[in-house]
């Protein structure tokens, strides 16, 4: 109750003739000093509309300490209860001219749309409102429209008033607006396609979908590669990829793909096109892999390609592909192409320059990385033999670039070493290969964050392992569980080590 009688008459001072800026920084500090339980049992009985009247001024200041004050204030009141009490707020506040008080307003509709979608679609205002403020020049006021809208799509209620009446015309005169407004709108229709197989009818339906499919075929390498970014978020989910199949979007890209040495044009379209092909195969990578041969023999290519970009996305591509275990039986299925593929990894991680071996390491770790819960007969001989055909001498490779002053490439190293640590065959080519073992207990060798967690994640997954100790010997496996026990950024004390040289 004494809590209840100080806000309320620090919110009354808000009406006095007295200094409103010193009036209001009380009220938040008082604010701050309250509970949120109690805050919560407060609230309902306080009059709000003295701190949203503070929002009608100019001084950005104020308006701002204002709203923190209405953050905490609404916070405290469940989200049912926001736009049935302060519509008529929240409704001018979409419109403000202040960046902030924007936030405030459709981060609360969000809250509501979270909570109840249905009741957000009875304020047909603020709901006209919310489309509008994808045009925002305030990014991140667009951003937050877009996920109410998001939300609203994942009922049908909610797809039927986005997709018709005047919600949708209003939809429409954003999308007209400027490029950068219309690719605003594109990436909330994917979003929104993407939570149903309803939604994705409704949106294709609108005619939207289509419209931005028909963006791959423009003349703006640019507007192109945006195009293809939203079509490969659509694909990763399981009924957006077969619609894409269906209409026969996902032939009509590779087909621009193979058209590359006819069209130079596409070769700046080419990195889109293998992203997109690179995404959706890292999660359908035996649906990609079995029936676009194209897209794969086209990245298999680029290992060869003069242009580095282009070589460091195949190998990436490779990479994203392979991380999965069912990446790694597609990848095999290729045959002899992927074990040629294998050799050239290879040979840039022995000799390439830094930004490509970097990309190449990361790629092999990709494909040697194998969890135990997966660690089936068949995927253990793919990733053994896989590693084999990298380079007879690789270990000798790797454990030279271990040495080198550069933190980030030892790091991607010491990836390389972590998928080996996982699995038997690689602890026996990790404990069989000289010095290895010393290294890995020597921590001068890391002086930074990066590289002394690297190589505890390595000791860690060693002494987790259940083949370790018999591979590595019990008196080593104890030095590991040492080093283990001991942690990442364990220091020897000097008196420590006066003992152990004496």
């Amino acid at each position: 109750m004494e809590a209840s009688m100080n806000i309320t008459r620090l919110l009354n001072n808000l009406t006095t003739d007295g200094d409103q800026m010193e009036a209001l920084n009380d009220l938040k500090m008082a604010l701050c000093a309250v509970h949120p339980s109690v805050l919560r049992e407060v609230v309902p009985n306080i009059p709000l509309n003295l701190v949203f009247d503070c929002l009608n001024i100019t001084n950005s200041e104020q308006i701002e300490v204002c709203c923190d004050i209405l953050v905490r204030l609404l916070e405290a009141i469940s989200a049912d209860s926001v736009l049935q009490n302060f519509s008529g707020e929240l409704t001018a506040g979409l419109s403000h001219s202040h960046v902030p008080v924007k936030l405030l307003c459709v981060s609360q509709v969000l809250r509501v749309a979270q909570s109840n979608p249905a009741e957000v679609l009875t304020y047909s205002d603020i709901l006209l409102d919310t489309v509008k403020m994808m045009a925002d020049k305030s990014l991140q006021a667009a951003e937050q429209a877009g996920k109410v809208l998001t939300q609203l799509g994942t009922s049908e209620q909610g797809l039927e008033a986005l997709f018709h009446g005047n919600t949708f015309e209003k939809l429409h005169h954003v999308m007209d607006i400027s490029d950068t407004i219309r690719y605003r709108v594109y990436e909330v229709i994917v979003n929104i396609a993407k939570s149903s197989y309803t939604a994705l009818q409704y949106c294709s339906d609108s005619g939207i979908l289509q419209r931005l499919v028909n963006e791959i075929y423009k003349d703006d390498i640019l507007v192109q590669l945006n195009c293809l970014e939203l079509l490969a978020n659509l694909a990763i989910c399981e009924h957006g990829l077969s619609y894409l199949d269906q209409q026969g979007i996902v032939g009509k890209l590779e087909s621009m793909m193979g058209n590359m040495e006819s069209d130079p044009m596409m070769g700046f379209l080419l990195p889109g096109l293998i992203k997109f092909f690179g995404n959706v195969a890292h999660v359908y990578p035996k649906e990609i892999c079995d029936k676009y041969h194209g897209f794969i023999r086209t990245v298999f290519q680029l290992l060869d390609s003069d242009d580095i970009p282009l070589k460091n996305i195949a190998i990436q591509t490779i990479g994203v592909i392979g991380a999965t275990p069912e990446g790694k039986l597609a990848l095999d299925k290729q045959g002899n192409k992927m074990d040629t593929a294998l050799q050239k990894l290879g040979s840039i991680i022995h000799r390439a320059s830094s930004e490509i071996r970097m990309s190449a390491l990361t790629t092999a770790a990709s494909l040697s990385y194998l969890t135990v819960p997966d660690q089936t007969a068949e995927l253990l001989s793919i990733t053994e033999t896989w590693f084999s055909k990298l380079n007879p001498a690789c270990m000798t490779t790797l454990m030279t670039l271990s040495q080198q002053p550069f933190t980030e490439l030892r790091r991607v190293v010491m990836d390389v070493y972590l998928s080996l640590a996982l699995q038997a065959w690689g602890q026996n080519v990790l404990n069989s290969h000289p010095g290895f073992n010393e290294y890995l207990l020597d921590r001068s060798t890391e002086e930074k964050k990066e590289g002394k967690e690297g190589k505890f994640d390595i000791v860690r997954t060693l002494v987790e392992s259940p083949t370790a100790q018999d591979i590595f010997g019990a008196p080593y496996f104890i030095r590991l569980r040492g080093y283990h026990r001991e942690g990442p950024f364990y220091v020897q004390a000097q008196a420590e080590v006066a003992i152990d040289q004496t």
